[in-house]
């Protein structure tokens, strides 16, 4: 048996306005049918996607819209990322940088997480793999969208995990809604 070759991934969190490298270690058979398997995306929504399986990593990433503002100051090329930590800056959070610029393999995939109608893994040929509880956005904004009770479920308890750690200051130690304002340091 060969081992399977590493695959990493960009991923987007939008609610947390972070980007992540992610490491699933994992084949790309088994990435996807993980991906797959998932029932929704509730569990990922305000913690980000910190228990996926595998190593995951904050990472500052530049869209190609920051690259070509003129108040980013990084001026970080197309690929290249650095890895980061959130810290506090007298009363404001910040990104202190963990390493110099990296570069993404040439060969990477590319993943989004949000709700359940706009999550997805995307291998490097532009495939896309939808989880097991994915539906379409007219579906989703309907308004007779129905979720299954499991669902419902799951996105009432990410909402009690969030607000449990809020009370506790346990939230990504950042009880607050301001993550897009994290800046490299």
């Amino acid at each position: 048996m060969s081992l399977p070759q590493e695959i990493v991934v960009l991923l987007e969190e939008e609610f947390g306005y972070r980007h992540w490298v992610w490491m699933p270690e994992m084949s790309a058979e088994e990435l996807k049918e993980w991906w797959q398997a998932i029932p929704t995306v509730a569990p990922y929504f305000y913690d980000g996607p910190k228990a996926f399986p595998g190593q995951i990593h904050q990472i500052y990433w530049e869209t190609k819209y920051q690259r070509e503002s003129e108040h980013c100051e990084t001026q970080l090329e197309e690929g290249e990322f650095f890895f980061v930590k959130p810290v506090e800056d007298g009363n404001r959070r910040v990104l202190a940088p963990l390493s110099h610029s990296m570069r993404m393999p040439d060969e990477y995939w590319r993943a989004h997480i949000h709700v359940d109608c706009d999550s997805y893994l995307m291998t490097p040929d532009k495939e896309m793999i939808y989880h097991a509880g994915n539906v379409s956005d007219n579906e989703y904004y309907s308004d007779n969208y129905e979720p299954s009770p499991e669902v419902e479920d799951a996105w009432a308890q990410a909402l009690i995990d969030q607000v449990g750690r809020i009370v506790r200051e346990e939230a990504d130690g950042d009880n607050t809604d301001d993550r897009i304002l994290e800046e490299p340091n």
